[in-house]
């Protein structure tokens, strides 16, 4: 038994509140019998639910992924008439959007008409990562990008991702790759923001074993069998959910430094036995553009050299000194050197000191010079 607005956003009649407010309005009739208490629970296969008497049949189950270009808004309707994603996605059944990207943001959205994966999609607690691709015209130092695996704080929250560093270097700037298992409202822009890294674009290319991969701009497809699997199972759905009393759906706060309150425990990720599904490994990246299909490669530490320009100088190492050698000070600040270390150093290279009761010209006979009536050699 479930609640009757909820078996009636799963058929596709309204969301969950415009099912609530047709019910108060007295315009729905379950099993000949009108309802208009909020609450009241039926039967999800064998209710007859009619609104203005009209029946309410099930549909079946879809779910879609996007590559939502920028300029479109996440929401199933907008109050000002701008373009949404909607616009985009046209089929039959009620879908809407699991989770939201911003307007500027593009990438990887998917839609459902199944509330319960919908929720284990969206909900920290099953961990699934998604991973985003930003852009940026100049590299961040070793010292940002420390301070952004150590994690930021976000809301009082300090959020640690999973994974960020340098994917590559492009014509437009450099490619930064971030994983995360959270869904806060902006969070890689508030992020970037915190540690001072400008964002000229951002993508999501990841949700957990789902990719990007082969779908172009502004368009959809929908997930294949083996591809639905795998999204079950790294959200454990054929598992019941974990019915935790009062536990929010962000991570536990962290206090600021300086505060009296301690840090909780921090949980793992990952359990051992739980199913892996690695992601595929997404094609090389084009030209035109920076982050379509990004190839996560690694980065050297130096970066490359373009054609045309010099080669970096090498740095120049320096000479360890031994106690009690090399050049040391007069208490004037003048420089003088040790004797005994300088003709240390000359016997090591092979060099005599001049005025030394063994100074001479050692030179070498030239090639060809018969200095011991011998040939030359060749």
């Amino acid at each position: 038994m479930e609640r009757l607005q909820r078996v009636m956003a799963a058929r596709g009649g309204a969301s969950r509140r415009a099912s609530e407010a047709l019910i108060r309005e007295g315009r729905v009739t379950v099993d000949g019998q009108l309802v208009t208490q909020l609450g009241t629970k039926v039967d999800p296969e064998k209710a007859d639910i009619r609104v203005d008497g009209r029946p309410l049949r099930r549909q079946r189950t879809r779910t879609l992924m996007l590559n939502k270009p920028s300029g479109y808004i996440t929401t199933t309707s907008d109050e000002r008439d701008r373009w949404t994603v909607m616009d985009l996605v046209q089929v039959p059944e009620r879908v809407y959007p699991v989770g939201r990207l911003d307007r500027d943001t593009e990438g990887l959205l998917l839609f459902t008409n199944d509330g319960e994966l919908a929720n284990r999609i969206m909900h920290p607690r099953f961990g699934l990562a998604k991973e985003y691709h930003v852009l940026t015209p100049s590299r961040p130092d070793d010292r940002t990008m420390q301070r952004v695996r150590d994690g930021v704080m976000v809301d009082d929250v300090l959020l640690v991702p999973e994974e960020f560093r340098l994917l590559r270097e492009t014509r437009d700037g450099f490619l930064l790759k971030i994983v995360l298992h959270v869904g806060i409202q902006h969070v890689v822009r508030r992020m970037m923001e915190a540690v001072r890294i400008p964002v000229e674009r951002l993508r999501r290319v990841r949700i957990g074993p789902l990719t990007i991969e082969g779908i172009p701009r502004g368009t959809w497809r929908e997930l294949t069998p083996g591809e639905t699997l795998q999204l079950s199972a790294a959200v454990k759905l054929d598992q019941p959910a974990p019915r935790v009393g009062g536990r929010p759906s962000r991570p536990n706060p962290v206090p600021r430094p300086g505060s009296r309150r301690q840090a909780p425990p921090v949980a793992p990720r990952a359990r051992q036995g739980e199913p892996m599904f690695p992601a595929p490994r997404p094609p090389a990246a084009s030209v035109s553009d920076p982050l379509e299909n990004a190839a996560a490669r690694p980065t050297p530490d130096r970066p490359r050299r373009r054609r045309g320009e010099p080669p970096a100088p090498l740095p120049r190492r320096r000479r360890e000194e031994r106690p009690g050698t090399g050049p040391t000070r007069r208490a004037g600040g003048r420089k003088r050197h040790d004797d005994s270390s300088e003709q240390r150093e000359n016997e090591l290279h092979g060099r005599r000191r001049a005025g030394s009761p063994r100074s001479g010209h050692h030179r070498r006979p030239r090639r060809g010079r018969k200095d011991d009536g011998r040939a030359p050699s060749r």
